[in-house]
Formats: C-alpha cells, sequence, structure tokens
C-alpha cells in the first residue's frame, strides 16, 4: 500500500463539482486538434521504445495519438505525440540522426527535422534544452517560432530542439510545463487562442478550451489533482478501487494515486492489485519482464466486467476491453492462430520510471473508453464514461472560476477506508491539528 504525501492530499479535498464553469457561447474560445491513430505495441513501457516497435507474439490493439503541425516560416511539417504525462515540448533538430539525411517516411515521422536557418521567424534563446525521457536524456537549443496548429496560430511558441541525441519522438506536452519549458495548452492561453488552460480529451480528439458534452454519457465527475513531494506534478488523482464483476480487488490497498498517461498503451498498478485481479482467470502465468501474465481465453465470460471507482463515480466496462487475445493474430502462412492464450493489459508497475509516474498508471486502453477534462489552472479532473454513438456536437467553453460545471455530481472523498490506511489518516488528523494551534 503506497502511504505518500499524494494520497494525504487528496483526502481532504474529496471530489469537487465546482471545478470549472462552462459558458455556452456562439462563437467560443476553443477548439479541436484531431488526433491520429497509431498502432503500438501492448508491450511498450518505456517511450524510448517508440523508437523500435517489434510486435512479439501478444496481440496488440493499442494506439498512441498524435497531431500534425507546422513549424517555422514558411511552414515545416510534423506530427508530435500529444502528451499528458510530461512537461516537455521537443522536435528532432534537422541534425538529428535520424533526419539529417532527408525526408524519409521510414525514419523521422517521415517529415525531416525542424531548420531553424531555413525560418526567417525563428528565434535561438541563450538557454540550453536539456530533458530527461525516462531515461533518454536529451540535449540541444530552445528556440522560439511560429506554430499553427488546428488552424490556430501561435508566434512565439517555445520549443526544445534536440540535436544528435537518442529522441523518442517528437512532443507536445498538454500537462504542465516547468521552470524552463511552457506546455503547449498554456502556450495557447499566452497567445489569446483560449481563455483557461484546460482541454478535453477523448479517443479522437483534443478539445482546447472547451467540454463536449455530446462526446460522454450521464454526468462530469470533478477530483483534485493530487501531487506528493515524491511525485513529480502532473496529471494525476486518487483511484478508490477496481473490481470484476462487482468483487473488489485488494481494497485495503486502495485509495492509490493514478496518473493519466495517452503515450503508455497499458495500465499498470502495484502487485496486489494485479494479483487480486488475475485471481479470476485460470491458467494465469508468472508475470514477465514487463508485469503481463497471460491466462486461458475460456476463464472469462463475454459479460464479465471491470470496474474502476473514483469517489462516487462508478466507471465500468466490458472486461475484454482490457484482454487481448492470440487469435486475433496471424501465423505465418496468413492463418488466424488457434489459441487458447489470452493476455491481460492491466499489468504489475515493476518498471522504476513508470513507478517514477505514480502507484497506477492508466494508459491508453483505459483513456480512450472515457470522456476526461483537465484543468490546470484549478489543479482538477473530470471524468465521465465516453460516448461512442455520433451525436451532434455540444460545446460549451471552459472559463476561470469556482461555479461549478453545469449538471457535474459532487463526489464524495475516499471511503472505505482500511486497515492499511489508519497510519496515513492518523497524520492527516495530526497535519490538521497542528494547522489549529
Amino acid at each position: 500500500m503506497r502511504c505518500g504525501s499524494a494520497w494525504l492530499l487528496g483526502l481532504a479535498g474529496g471530489a469537487l463539482s465546482n471545478a470549472l464553469v462552462l459558458e455556452k457561447r456562439n462563437n467560443p474560445a476553443v477548439f479541436e486538434v484531431p488526433l491520429i491513430k497509431e498502432h503500438i505495441s501492448n508491450q511498450i513501457a518505456k517511450r524510448s521504445d517508440f523508437l523500435n516497435i517489434n510486435f512479439t507474439d501478444k496481440a496488440s490493439d493499442f494506439y498512441a495519438y498524435y497531431a500534425n503541425f507546422t513549424f517555422g516560416s514558411p511552414p515545416q511539417t510534423f506530427k508530435a505525440y500529444m502528451q499528458t504525462y510530461g512537461n516537455g515540448c521537443w522536435l528532432r533538430g534537422v541534425n538529428n540522426w535520424e533526419c539529417e539525411l532527408y525526408k524519409d517516411p521510414s525514419s523521422c515521422d517521415g517529415y525531416g527535422g525542424y531548420n531553424r536557418s531555413t525560418s526567417t521567424t525563428a528565434k535561438k534563446l541563450d538557454e540550453k534544452f536539456s530533458y530527461d525521457d525516462n531515461g533518454v536524456t536529451m540535449n540541444g537549443d530552445f528556440v522560439t517560432d511560429v506554430m499553427s496548429i488546428g488552424g490556430v496560430k501561435v508566434d512565439n511558441m517555445k520549443m526544445g530542439i534536440a540535436g544528435r541525441d537518442d529522441v523518442t519522438s517528437n512532443r507536445l506536452s498538454l500537462g504542465y510545463g516547468n521552470a524552463s519549458s511552457t506546455s503547449l495548452t498554456q502556450a495557447l492561453v499566452d497567445a489569446g487562442a483560449i481563455n483557461s488552460p484546460a482541454f478535453s480529451l477523448w479517443s479522437e480528439s483534443v478539445l482546447f478550451g472547451g467540454v463536449n458534452k455530446a462526446k460522454y454519457n450521464g454526468s462530469l465527475h470533478t477530483f483534485p489533482i493530487v501531487n506528493g513531494s515524491d511525485l513529480s506534478k502532473a496529471l494525476r488523482i486518487n483511484m478508490d478501487g477496481i473490481s470484476i464483476n462487482g468483487t473488489a480487488a485488494a481494497s485495503s490497498a486502495f485509495p492509490i494515486d493514478a496518473v493519466f498517461d495517452n503515450h503508455i498503451a497499458m495500465t499498470y498498478a502495484p502487485k496486489s492489485v494485479v494479483e487480486a485481479l488475475t485471481s479470476h482467470f485460470a491458467n494465469v502465468s508468472v508475470p514477465d519482464e514487463l508485469g503481463q501474465v497471460n491466462f486461458s481465453c475460456s476463464s472469462v465470460s463475454e459479460y464479465d466486467t471491470i470496474e474502476f471507482k473514483f469517489g462516487d463515480l462508478e466507471l465500468q466496462f466490458y472486461l475484454s476491453d482490457f484482454i487481448g487475445h492470440r487469435s486475433d493474430e496471424l501465423d505465418g502462412s496468413g492463418y488466424s492462430i488457434d489459441d487458447d492464450t489470452c493476455y491481460f493489459t492491466i499489468a504489475e508497475n515493476v518498471d522504476e520510471d513508470l513507478q517514477k509516474q505514480g502507484s497506477i498508471v492508466l494508459g491508453t486502453n483505459f483513456m480512450s473508453l472515457i470522456y476526461s477534462v483537465f484543468d490546470l489552472e484549478n489543479g482538477e479532473v473530470s471524468l465521465a464514461k465516453r460516448n461512442s454513438f455520433i451525436v451532434p456536437d455540444d460545446i460549451v467553453e471552459i472559463k476561470s472560476g469556482k461555479n461549478g460545471v453545469p449538471g457535474a455530481k459532487k463526489s464524495s472523498a475516499s471511503s472505505g477506508v482500511g486497515s492499511g490506511l489508519v497510519t496515513c489518516l492518523m497524520l492527516v488528523v495530526v497535519a490538521m491539528l497542528n494547522l489549529t494551534l
């Protein structure tokens, strides 16, 4: 059980209904950026693996999402992953080893690297770019230049330009920036494109500055972002439980901090939680080096469900959404593989870099099923189940304020405190008493 300061900070806050102010306007200050799916291996754990994706014999029905944009004058075209975790924006430079020859579809995203010398609006900054992307260190220069994305122009977008380093991929951070880097969301506010540093995310789009009420079912539930001294600032909230067919898994371990990372294919959780979940399966294997297990497909019914609980919000999905089937693959001759082996895509969080992100890492297999709103100004995340039907858009603008999301439900603080959390609860009480003295 993780009893960190992230949980302590979140316990007193609970989930809020007064998170965002949504305003319907004839011409709202919002804009949408379509996301393009890219098929990735379900075994990807570190971002550095994106450079060399090798499909194994395990079912791989997972995606990462990127967007097209231009940078420079005249415009140079790039694609970059839109990342909810992390705080950097960077591009490969023209002298990067993957980009230095010419535009090669098989490398450097097919577009080549950024060439500052050909841009009439580029400005090199005095500070140097240096970033540790989960063990992959990049170095280079910071520049400002004209960026266009989704029909919106940012005149002075600050970007790190990586040189001859092992760069994982071009990246545009959507979350919090840091002392030297601005996130894309904040840059759009600074440019006047949106009024509040907030965005909505569902499987096929990012909506900056607004919420599309047609894209989710029910009401949005709003939760405070939790960040402790042992965790970097990120889009992270407390989770209160996971269950299969209503049977809770390792309930004494919760609440646990859970971070949103749409650049990771699978979801990762502590060992006790994963073991409790996989106890529902038959012939479960020993976890592999990435914490994943396989089991007999016949031990799971098509009607089995999995539930994720956040305060009063319970998100229920078919368990099959988190299972890969070996029989879905083709052998060397192009025939379906006749195999009863399945793979669970909620794996044990054994990777040190992922552990630095949070106790639970919610990857694209979870995030593609939900509608999420990230409000950086107020430090809140709102969640609902995604609406998969095609209906007319109903877009409202997010404004700063504490008056609440229309129709949002107030969700209670973490409940069901187990014996393993008594020490944490006592620490909270002591801290509150000290504040009154």
